[in-house]
C-alpha cells in the first residue's frame, strides 16, 4: 500500500519539478484492488532545494476486507522530502476509526527507497491502550514489531464478534515481532501479559476470573513445516475448565511446549509438553494432535510426577468422583507414572504409589501405607506383574492386616498371581483364585475361591458395634462366580461357627451390581451351640443345639421375598436343655404366646430357668405373610417350646399367620430393648 502511494506521488511530479518551486493540487480518488484513497491534496514546495518540501493530505483510506470496518482518516505528512528515488516522512499524523472504536490522531513516518523501506506508527489508540508499529521492507524481506501497551481486554473483544466466549475485564500487553518474504510468513515471536481477565463461553465449559497470565511464543517457516515453542505461566486468579477449577495465586501454573506444524497437514507434532503445578503435579510427555475432523490424540507418551497426592486428588481427581461413587474420596502419598495412549486410548501405564493413604467419608474402605508398582497393558499378551503392599486395609468397618498381592492386570482383566493369606480379625482370609473380566455394554465376569479360618466372632461383633460373641468362624469358598450378570455357587459354602457349622448351597444371584438385585440360595443349619449363640444377648440363655434349614430362599433389593424356614431342637441332641425365665417371654412374645402372664401370676416366677424337652419355630413366607409352625400342632396354635423335667413350662404360639412386617417389628423390639410387649 505504502509504495502504491509514493508512486502514485512520483509520478504526478515528475514533469513539473523542475520548472515549478511551489505547486498544489486536489484528486478526487484512487483505487487499487480493493484500497481506496478518497480526498488526497499534494502540496510542493522548494523544489529548486535538496532536500524540497512536500506535504500530502489524504482524507480517508478504505481497507480491504476483512479489515473493512477500520478506515484511516485525515492522513497528514507534514515533513515530507523526494530526492533520487528516495522519499521520507518523518512527521506524520492519521486517525483510525471504525463501526465499534476510534483512536485519536496517531503519529507515523515511512521512508522509502528503491529497494528499502521502513514504516514506523506512534501513539496508536486502541481499545484503552497505546500500540506503536515498525516495518521495514528489503527486497521481497519484510519485518515488522508491533508493541501495545494497557489495552483493554473487553473493548478489543469487540473487534472480533463474533466469538464464543465474553470478556469482561482483562488489560492486554504484547510485543509481536514478525518476518518473511512477498505474503508468506517465515518467522514470528509474541510475548503477551494478560491482568485481570475474567471471560466465559457461552456454554459455561471455560471460565476465567481475575485471571493473569504471562504467555511466550516463538514460530520458524522452513519450506512449510512450521517449528514452535511456547510457554504460558498463570500467576493469578482462577481458571474453570470443565470439570476442573485451578487458582494460581499461591501455586503458579506453567506449561511449555515444542513441536511442529505443516500449513498443509492437520497435524500437530508436539515434541515436547510440560505442565507444573509446584509441590502438586508435573507432566511431561510427547504427542500427535489430528484436528482434521475434531481433536484426535493419534499417539502421546506422558510421565506423571506428584509428591503431594492429597493436594492432586483435591484439585483434579476430586471434580470427577463428585457424582460417582467415588465422591468424598481423598488421597495421599506419593506417585510416578508414565503411559502411552494411541487413538485416544490408553495402551500401556506404569504407576509407582508410595505412603499411599486412602481415606473414605463413607467408610466403605480406607488404605494405610500402600506402596507398589501397577503395569498395565491393552495386549492380551502382556505378562509384566504388578505388587502392591499396604499396612492397613479396611472394608467397612473390618480391618485386614498387612498384605502382599502380586497379580496381572492386561486389557480388561485382572488376575492374581499368587495365594495370599490375609490376617483377619485373629484369623486369616486365604484367596486361593481371584479373576475379574470386563466386559463391553455388560456387567464384568468374576470368580472367587478362598476360605476363612479362625476368625474372631468377639472382634467380628466389636467392629459392627454389636452385642459381643465368643468363638470362632472358619469357612470354606469352593468357587464363586459372576457371569452373565448372574452369581453361582460351585459346590457348598461351609460355615464353621458356634461349634457347628452352616452348609450355604444353590446360591445364585442376578443384577448383583443393580439397584434392583436378586437372591437366591438353601441354607443347612447343624447343631449350633444355643449356650453360645444366646449367652452374649439381652435375649436371654439356652442351652442346647440348634439345626434347621432355610430352603429356597428368595431375595429381592436384599429384601425377603419368599422361603421356607426351620429351627429346632435335632433328635438326636442329648445336651443339656435349660433356658432362661427372659427367653421364655421373649420368644413367647415372638408367636402371641401367653407364657408371660403364667409366669408372672403363678409360682412359676421364682424360678431363673426351666428344663425342656425341645424348641422349634419354622415360618413359610408368602405374599409378605409367615405362616408359623412349632415343634407340633396344639388345639390351641403351636408349641414352640415344650416342657422336659421340673418345673415343667410349655409355650405356645396363638397365631398361625403373622405379617412379616409384624414379625420383623417384634424381633427388632427384642434386640433393642429389656421390654417384652406381649399381644
Amino acid at each position: 500500500m505504502l509504495r502504491f502511494i509514493l508512486a502514485v506521488v512520483l509520478f504526478l511530479f515528475s514533469a513539473t519539478a523542475a520548472a515549478l518551486d511551489n505547486t498544489s493540487f486536489t484528486i478526487g480518488s484512487m483505487e487499487a484492488g480493493s484500497w481506496k484513497l478518497q480526498g488526497i491534496h499534494v502540496a510542493l514546495t522548494d523544489l529548486s532545494k535538496n532536500p524540497q518540501k512536500l506535504t500530502v493530505t489524504i482524507k480517508q483510506l478504505r481497507l480491504p476486507k476483512p479489515f473493512d470496518d477500520l478506515n484511516l482518516v485525515n492522513i497528514q505528512c507534514s515533513a515530507f522530502s523526494w530526492q533520487a528515488n528516495e522519499l521520507l516522512c518523518t512527521k506524520g499524523r492519521a486517525k483510525l476509526i471504525s463501526k465499534q472504536w476510534q483512536s485519536p490522531t496517531a503519529n507515523f513516518s515511512f521512508h522509502i527507497k528503491d529497494k528499502h523501506s521502513t514504516l514506523t506508527l506512534t501513539r496508536l489508540q486502541l481499545a484503552g491502550g497505546s500500540i506503536s508499529v515498525n516495518a521495514e521492507e528489503q527486497d521481497s524481506q519484510w519485518k515488522i514489531r508491533i508493541n501495545a501497551k494497557g489495552v483493554d481486554a473487553e473493548l478489543l473483544q469487540k473487534l472480533f464478534k463474533p466469538v464464543p466466549f465474553t470478556l469482561k475485564s482483562g488489560r492486554v500487553n504484547l510485543q509481536l515481532s514478525a518476518s518473511g518474504h512477498h505474503s508468506l510468513i517465515d518467522y514470528f515471536s509474541l510475548t503477551s501479559e494478560i491482568n485481570g481477565m475474567t471471560v466465559q463461553t457461552k456454554e459455561g465449559k471455560f471460565a476465567t476470573e481475575a485471571l493473569s497470565l504471562q504467555t511466550k511464543l516463538k514460530a520458524q517457516n522452513h519450506q512449510g513445516l512450521w517449528q514452535w515453542q511456547s510457554q504460558t505461566r498463570f500467576t493469578g486468579g482462577a481458571l474453570y475448565v470443565e470439570p476442573l477449577y485451578l487458582e494460581a495465586n499461591q501455586q503458579p501454573l506453567i506449561f511449555a511446549a515444542q513441536g511442529n506444524w505443516s500449513s498443509n497437514k492437520t497435524r500437530v507434532n508436539i515434541i515436547y509438553a510440560n505442565y507444573q503445578q509446584a509441590n502438586t503435579l508435573a507432566i511431561n510427555g510427547r504427542a500427535i494432535v489430528d484436528y482434521g475432523k475434531g481433536i484426535k490424540l493419534e499417539q502421546a507418551g506422558l510421565s506423571l510426577h506428584s509428591d503431594d497426592l492429597q493436594k492432586l486428588s483435591a484439585i483434579y481427581l476430586k471434580p470427577f468422583f463428585e457424582q460417582t461413587p467415588l465422591a468424598g474420596i481423598t488421597l495421599a502419598g506419593t506417585l510416578n507414572a508414565d503411559m502411552s495412549i494411541a487413538q485416544d486410548s490408553l495402551t500401556t501405564l506404569t504407576a509407582i504409589v508410595n505412603k499411599l493413604a486412602v481415606n473414605d467419608p463413607a467408610e466403605r474402605f480406607k488404605v494405610e501405607g500402600g506402596f507398589g508398582t501397577i503395569n498395565w497393558s491393552i495386549n492380551d499378551t502382556f505378562k509384566q506383574p504388578s505388587t502392591f503392599t499396604w499396612q492397613q486395609l479396611q472394608l467397612h468397618a473390618l480391618p485386614i492386616g498387612r498384605s502382599d498381592l502380586v497379580f496381572l492386570t492386561r486389557a480388561n482383566s485382572f488376575t492374581l498371581l499368587k495365594k495370599p493369606r490375609l490376617p483377619f480379625l485373629g484369623g486369616v482370609i486365604a484367596i486361593n483364585q481371584l479373576d475379574w473380566q470386563a466386559k463391553k455394554q455388560d456387567e464384568p465376569e468374576i470368580s472367587f475361591a478362598g476360605s476363612l479360618t479362625n476368625v474372631s466372632l468377639e472382634q467380628w461383633s466389636k467392629a459392627f458395634n454389636w452385642t459381643p460373641l465368643s468363638g470362632t468362624i472358619s469357612g470354606n469358598i469352593p468357587k464363586v462366580e459372576y457371569r452373565n450378570k448372574t452369581l453361582n455357587l460351585d459346590g457348598e459354602l461351609l460355615i464353621n461357627v458356634f461349634d457347628g457349622e452352616i452348609k450355604v448351597t444353590k446360591l445364585a444371584s442376578s443384577g448383583l451390581f443393580t439397584d434392583f438385585p436378586s437372591f437366591y440360595s438353601d441354607l443347612e443349619i447343624n447343631n449350633l451351640d444355643l449356650d453360645q449363640l444366646t449367652g452374649k444377648f439381652d435375649f436371654g440363655g439356652i442351652t442346647g443345639k440348634l439345626s434347621g434349614f432355610v430352603r429356597q430362599l428368595s431375595l429381592e433389593n436384599w429384601h425377603p421375598v419368599s422361603f421356607y424356614a426351620w429351627l429346632g431342637t435335632p433328635d438326636d441332641d442329648d445336651s443339656r436343655h435349660r433356658i432362661s425365665q427372659k427367653a421364655v417371654k421373649n420368644i413367647a412374645s415372638i408367636g402371641g404366646g401367653g407364657a408371660s402372664d403364667i409366669l408372672s401370676r403363678s409360682f412359676l416366677n421364682i424360678f431363673e430357668t426351666f428344663g425342656y424337652d425341645k424348641i422349634g419355630l419354622g415360618c413359610y413366607l408368602h405374599d409378605g405373610v409367615c405362616q408359623m409352625m412349632g415343634v407340633k400342632a396344639v388345639p390351641e396354635g403351636y408349641a414352640i417350646i415344650t416342657g422336659g423335667g421340673l418345673p415343667r413350662l410349655d409355650v405356645i404360639g396363638y397365631n398361625p399367620r403373622l405379617d412379616w412386617t409384624v414379625l420383623m417389628e417384634r424381633l427388632k423390639r427384642i434386640s433393642t430393648t429389656d421390654e417384652v410387649i406381649v399381644k
